[in-house]
């Protein structure tokens, strides 16, 4: 099992660090691809639990969102709302089931959650400096999961949170954060970025990273699935893959608003 998280991480990161370098379409088209295989098996998530929820609802708000981040002098998002709003409504008219209300209100919840996270991590690239800012954003919520895993393998005791993730652990959250928030540090001071806040981002991937995860965990416990998906051998889904991360984008974005001025 560790082997196979190993080796999709080395095959996944390349691939998402170069988006990130390159910036621009390519990093909007992985934040399309990735949030919208998220959508797609949030969407089989909530039909597991015996909703009818369209996936494509939540797909088009994500777009909307990160186009409203790619471009925001063209004000996209409140013409991109309202028609989305209208025609979602209107489509469930006549796709009328008996969960008919919570499979449109769980569309469009599942499609701001995403895109607004999705529409944080566009801002935060195209700040100034901003690959070297999301890179930290990114390493310090890895560096946090992958630690806490390690740690809580090896001396995890007491349960985090037994009933919505049995293999969590106090020691592993402890152990995660401490890294991430020293290994950022490092980093930061590589990518000539104040080290202060690069521990604080790290803090921010352990912490509320793992209340991302947990949050997941708590949607997949509620329709008895174990994982959102398969498509990623020994994390699961895309969902389970990004589910730290969707935290840390909002409270990173916040954090570098506040705190280091951007």
């Amino acid at each position: 099992m560790l082997l196979t998280r190993a080796l999709s991480a080395i095959v996944l990161a390349p691939i998402v660090m170069g988006a990130v370098v390159i910036g621009g379409v390519a990093w909007f088209g992985f934040l399309a691809v990735a949030l919208g295989l998220a959508a797609w098996e949030y969407a089989r998530l909530m039909r597991l639990g015996g909703y009818q929820t369209a996936g494509w609802i939540a797909f088009i708000l994500i777009i909307a969102f990160l186009a409203d981040a790619a471009w925001p002098e063209a004000r996209l998002l409140p013409a991109a709302l309202s028609l989305i709003l209208i025609g979602s409504l209107t489509w469930q008219l006549w796709h009328r089931t008996p969960t008919v209300t919570a499979d449109w209100a769980l569309g469009v919840a599942g499609g701001v959650y995403l895109g607004w996270a999705g529409h944080q991590l566009v801002e935060i690239r195209g700040l100034d400096n901003g690959a070297a800012w999301l890179l930290l954003l990114l390493t310090g919520t890895w560096l946090a999961d992958s630690s806490a895993y390690l740690v809580g393998v090896r001396f995890g005791r007491r349960r985090l949170a037994p009933a919505l993730s049995p293999r969590k652990s106090w020691e592993g959250l402890i152990g995660g954060i401490v890294i991430s928030a020293a290994g950022n540090a490092l980093i930061a001071a590589g990518l000539n970025l104040p080290p202060l806040h690069g521990a604080a981002l790290g803090l921010i991937g352990g912490a509320l990273g793992t209340l991302g995860d947990l949050s997941i965990s708590m949607i997949k416990r509620q329709v008895g699935a174990k994982d959102s998906g398969n498509l990623i051998p020994g994390h699961g889904g895309a969902l389970d893959r990004i589910d730290s991360l969707l935290f840390a984008a909002l409270a990173g974005r916040l954090y570098l608003a506040w705190f280091a001025g951007l």
